[in-house]
């Protein structure tokens, strides 16, 4: 008999504590934890969801809640109410409350959201920016049901929380986010200031490729690729080159067959830069033979003269200027034109020149008095 009293009785209390429903619209946290399988935590959470949401419609609507599932809600559901707008048979308990002059429907202050899009950066051309937006409700609260949209200041958009940008040509842009949740809607913005990347390579050693940055901020090599002509190598993710630094890549590590020409690719395989071009062994034996050709020739001209000079013999002077302009003209013949010029003007400064000029001008003004 003892048992069945303490039976019954704990069938009597819960029904009992909860014989006024709890009106899951209007109840507070405290209240709202008096429910079973609710506690603190969850309690919190249901009015954190109507404040962001609104008031439930149905009781059903509690399911809503994160971490209330059905086994939870059936639980609850014998106890708990939403006014106005609860089904008929909660309808019927719950007028007593209404009839006291009590609110029955809950009518939440209008929501509010904010959206943080991030701070002002800088961006390389061809390397994808990564955007990312965080919604909340007026209390702090995170709100995942809110529709997150971009605008990147190209004409182009996207949309969702997290978003993924590669900007073609150098500038200045400003990017908006927008969020909406039913009526209510924010709004944030930032800068983006795109740049070519200050990067070239250096010719290929033997041990391997280097890349070297020029420019005075980091650069975020992640993704990056180097291209021969028998293969590739991803650049991994986080690789970071410091301002104004070098970097070798070696042929252990990249496992690169050696080239002598490379590229180095943007994650979205546009060019970046390229080893710079050097002439080959082939390339420079070909001049080498013409400079020693040229060479030859130059000596051969200048042992011309002496041999003629040699083989000539006269005993009167009067007649050394001819054989002058016979070296001359051979030397002449031969020499290029700066040492043929050079040898002309030697020969209009001579002495016995000037003396025929000097006669020619007599005699030409003796025939001209006469």
């Amino acid at each position: 008999m003892r048992t069945a009293g303490l039976l019954a009785l704990a069938l009597f209390l819960p029904l009992s504590a909860y014989a006024a429903l709890v009106n899951i619209n209007t109840a507070d946290a405290a209240l709202l934890d008096t429910l079973p399988g609710i506690g603190p935590t969850y309690a919190a959470r249901i009015v954190d969801y109507r404040t962001a949401h609104g008031p439930f419609a149905r009781i059903e609507d509690i399911q809503n809640v994160s971490g209330i599932g059905p086994s939870t809600y059936a639980k609850i559901q014998p106890f708990i109410t939403v006014g106005e707008a609860s089904t008929s048979s909660a309808t019927a308990t719950s007028s007593a409350p209404a009839a006291a002059g009590r609110a029955a429907t809950y009518v939440p202050p209008p929501p509010e959201l904010l959206i943080e899009a991030g701070d002002n950066r800088a961006a390389l051309l061809e390397v994808p920016v990564h955007f990312s937006a965080r919604v909340t409700t007026r209390n702090g609260a995170i709100d995942p049901s809110a529709q997150v949209s971009w605008s990147f200041g190209d004409g182009s958009s996207s949309s969702g929380s997290a978003a993924e940008k590669v900007y073609r040509y150098a500038g200045t842009y400003l990017v908006t986010a927008a969020a909406s949740d039913g009526t209510a809607q924010a709004h944030d913005e930032l800068v983006v200031i795109v740049t070519s990347a200050k990067v070239r390579l250096l010719p290929v050693s033997g041990d391997g490729i280097t890349i070297v940055n020029d420019a005075e901020e980091r650069l975020d090599l992640s993704g990056w690729r180097l291209l021969s002509d028998t293969g590739s190598f991803r650049i991994p993710d986080g690789m970071t080159m410091l301002p104004a630094s070098s970097v070798l890549l070696p042929f252990t590590v990249t496992n690169l067959p050696f080239a002598s020409d490379a590229a180095l690719l943007y994650p979205d395989g546009v060019v970046a830069a390229r080893t710079p071009h050097i002439e080959s062994a082939a390339e420079v034996s070909v001049q080498l033979p013409e400079l020693a050709q040229g060479s030859n020739e130059v000596q051969t001209v200048e042992s011309v003269p002496s041999t003629n000079i040699s083989d000539t013999a006269h005993e009167n002077t009067a007649v050394s200027a001819p054989r002058a302009e016979t070296e001359i003209a051979a030397l002449g013949a031969a020499l290029p034109p700066e040492a043929t010029s050079s040898r002309i003007s030697g020969l209009l400064h001579s002495p016995w020149t000037l003396s025929f000029l000097g006669l020619m001008t007599l005699a030409g003004g003796a025939f001209i008095f006469l």
